[in-house]
């Protein structure tokens, strides 16, 4: 299924319209989906008028596309997070990569052909728009609790070979535990993956995640994490999984992090890398109510 349905000229200048807003919409103001560099989102949620964001390159070597037959050393330009306290109880998100870049190194049958010849691709990322609402805070013998769901669109091309022009429907329960000194994340839920070669039929998948934080110093965090879905086996919707182990350190006002990533299923990177940082600011104030006269 295509959520914008019309020309092929139309659906380009979609996708790379998105790909500048997405731009625009990061550098419009002074430098996260979660917590950089883990991939499992925690369920903390901004102050009222409070923005984050993050950006990063990420490395990986040995990243399959079954869809396309393609494998190379994919190099992500551009990961980018922006989240925005909304509210008291909820926060909105959006994030994507500005450009991936793929190093082919072997080529098999494809089920869906690019449309480009060469050792190399690229594309803009697939645009991902996100609300996350707090369920409740942590306490001494409770976790903290919040309910995410997004929408994944379809802005990276199968004429590049990168992506499968699919809508992508994903909705998880967040939880957050501080055991000691290390902090405990972890997520479960749903994705609902549109098929790229069978019209009007879809792939139900389970997500989940797991990560820890353990500070090491005050400005110095160990953090590690295991993401990925699992269900039913189809072509464009294969199972993915990851392990991140890495560093987060802080420098003033922004975090830089480092982790290394290996793959975990049979079409994820075999290793790789990423790289960023993180900054926070108050970007509005808390609305305040008027004082009643009496």
């Amino acid at each position: 299924m295509r959520l914008f349905p019309g020309t092929a000229g139309g659906i380009a200048r979609l996708r790379a319209a998105s790909g500048i807003g997405l731009i625009l919409a990061c550098l419009s103001v002074p430098c996260s989906a979660q917590q950089r560099p883990l991939q499992t989102d925690d369920p903390e949620i901004l102050g009222v008028g409070r923005v984050r964001i993050d950006a990063g390159i990420d490395y990986l070597q040995g990243y399959r596309f079954p869809l396309s037959g393609l494998k190379g050393d994919l190099t992500r330009l551009g990961v980018i997070g922006l989240r925005v306290g909304a509210g008291e109880y909820a926060e909105f998100q959006i994030s994507g990569v500005i450009q991936d870049f793929l190093s082919i190194t072997y080529r098999s049958e494809p089920v869906i052909p690019p449309s480009f010849h060469g050792s190399a691709t690229s594309d803009f990322g697939d645009l991902t728009l996100a609300a996350k609402l707090k369920l409740s805070g942590e306490r001494p013998r409770k976790p903290g609790l919040a309910f995410k769901f997004a929408v994944q669109l379809p802005n990276e091309s199968n004429e590049s070979g990168l992506g499968t022009d699919e809508t992508r429907f994903f909705a998880a329960l967040l939880a957050s535990k501080k055991l000691a000194r290390a902090q405990w994340i972890a997520n479960l839920g749903l994705a609902i993956l549109g098929s790229p070669v069978t019209p009007n039929t879809q792939a139900d998948k389970l997500t989940y995640g797991l990560a820890v934080i353990i500070p090491v110093h005050r400005r110095l965090n160990l953090v590690g994490d295991v993401t990925g879905m699992k269900g039913p086996q189809r072509v464009g919707n294969e199972d993915r999984a990851q392990a991140r182990l890495g560093l987060q350190f802080s420098s003033g006002s922004i975090r830089w992090d480092v982790a290394a990533v290996a793959g975990l299923e049979r079409y994820d990177p075999s290793s790789g890398v990423s790289l960023g940082f993180t900054y926070e600011f108050q970007a509005f104030a808390k609305p305040r109510r008027p004082k009643t006269v009496k």
